[in-house]
C-alpha cells in the first residue's frame, strides 16, 4: 500500500483521498485555508450566510451522475429547482432551460465534509516546497516544518499555486506552461426587508456583473434576511483586482435596482471576496500523472471549469494511481 500526500482540500483533493483510502492506501491532505471545499464556499455572518463561491453544480456524465445520486441519498445535497432569468441591455425576463442544478446542504461544501470523514487533514498548512528523497517526497511548509516521506504527491490547488511547486520536467510533461486562470469578484448582501425582485437567478450578459442570485432561494438556507450573491465578469475583475468594497457595492446595487424596478431596502450586512483563480481560461485537459517523478495533478482546471470537472479529474487520476500502486 502507498502513502500519498494531497495538496488542496477542495472537491478534487478530498474525492481523490476518499477513493484511495477505500482501496487501502494512506492519504494526508494539506490545506492552506482553515476550511474544506475551496470555491465550494459558504460564509456565515450574524444570523445569515451566503454561498460566495460556486453557486451550484450540474451532472452530465454517467459517472458523476451516479456520484451525485449517492450524495443525494446521504442528504449532503439537494436539487435547486429554479427558473433562470436573462438580463441584457434591452431585455429582462425568464430564460428557462432543462438543466438540473444541485447545491450542498446546509452549505455548499457539505459533500466535501462528508467525503473527508476519517481523512488525515493538515489545515492552515501552506506547503511551499517539495523535496525529493530517493524515490519519495518530503513536504515543507512556510514555517520550515516538514512532512513525509510520501510515495507520491498530488497537487489539486489552483494552477498557479500548483505550478509554483512543480519541477520543470513535470510542468513540461503536463503541458500547462501557457495556461492561465481568470479572477472573479463576489459580493453578498443581506437586506433588512424583501427586495421585491421577481427572479431568483439572473444571468447578466454584456455587463460588469455576470451573475445575480437570491441565496435564500436555495434549499436549506436561513431565512432571517433576504440574501443576494453577485459575481463580476472575469474581464472586469481582472481590471479591478484591488476594487474597494464601496465600488463593488455601488455596481451590484445598480444591477439589483434594475431587477427590482424600485428602490431597494436598507442593507443589513455585506461582504466581498476576490477569487483570484476562479476559472481556467482554457478548457484543454492536462496530463495528470508524471510516473517518473511520482507527482500528479487534479482539479477542475485540469479538465475544464465546472464542479463536475473537479470530481472527474479526481476520478480519472484515482484510476491511474490504483493501477500504478496496486
Amino acid at each position: 500500500m502507498a502513502d500519498f500526500a494531497i495538496i488542496g482540500a477542495g472537491l478534487a483533493g478530498i474525492s481523490l483521498a476518499h477513493k484511495l483510502k477505500l482501496a487501502g492506501h494512506t492519504c494526508s491532505v494539506f490545506e492552506k485555508s482553515r476550511g474544506l471545499g475551496g470555491r465550494l464556499a459558504t460564509r456565515r455572518l450574524d444570523a445569515w450566510q451566503a454561498d460566495h463561491g460556486a453557486q451550484y453544480f450540474t451532472a452530465t456524465s454517467p459517472a458523476f451522475s451516479s456520484e451525485v445520486g449517492r450524495w443525494l441519498d446521504k442528504g449532503w445535497i439537494k436539487p435547486w429547482t429554479v427558473t433562470p432569468w436573462l438580463l441584457t441591455r434591452e431585455h429582462l425576463g425568464p430564460s428557462p432551460d432543462q438543466q438540473e442544478r444541485f447545491v450542498g446542504i446546509p452549505n455548499m461544501n457539505a459533500m466535501v465534509h462528508g467525503l473527508a470523514a476519517g481523512t488525515q487533514l493538515y489545515m492552515k498548512t501552506r506547503i511551499d516546497r517539495l523535496e525529493a528523497d530517493g524515490d519519495q517526497w518530503r513536504l515543507w511548509d512556510e514555517h520550515g516544518e516538514h512532512y513525509g516521506n510520501y510515495d507520491a504527491v498530488i497537487l489539486t490547488a489552483p494552477m498557479a499555486q500548483s505550478q509554483a511547486l512543480l519541477p520543470t520536467e513535470v510542468i513540461n510533461a503536463a503541458m500547462i506552461g501557457s495556461q492561465t486562470m481568470t479572477p472573479t469578484w463576489a459580493m453578498a448582501l443581506a437586506f433588512e426587508q424583501p427586495t421585491g425582485i421577481e427572479a431568483d437567478v439572473v444571468f447578466v450578459k454584456d455587463g460588469i456583473v455576470s451573475w445575480a442570485a437570491r441565496d435564500t432561494a436555495k434549499p436549506g438556507r436561513p431565512q432571517n434576511y433576504e440574501t443576494w450573491v453577485l459575481h463580476f465578469s472575469p474581464q472586469w475583475s481582472a481590471n479591478h483586482l484591488d476594487a474597494s468594497p464601496d465600488l463593488l457595492q455601488q455596481q451590484v446595487l445598480e444591477v439589483l435596482e434594475r431587477l427590482a424596478k424600485a428602490a431597494l431596502p436598507n442593507i443589513y450586512q455585506s461582504f466581498s471576496h476576490r477569487w483570484l483563480y476562479a476559472r481556467a481560461a482554457s478548457s484543454e485537459p492536462v496530463h495528470q500523472w508524471h510516473s517518473a517523478s511520482g507527482i500528479g495533478l487534479a482539479g477542475d482546471w485540469t479538465q475544464g471549469n465546472r464542479i463536475e470537472d473537479a470530481w472527474t479529474s479526481a476520478n480519472s487520476l484515482a484510476a491511474i494511481l490504483l493501477k500504478a500502486y496496486a
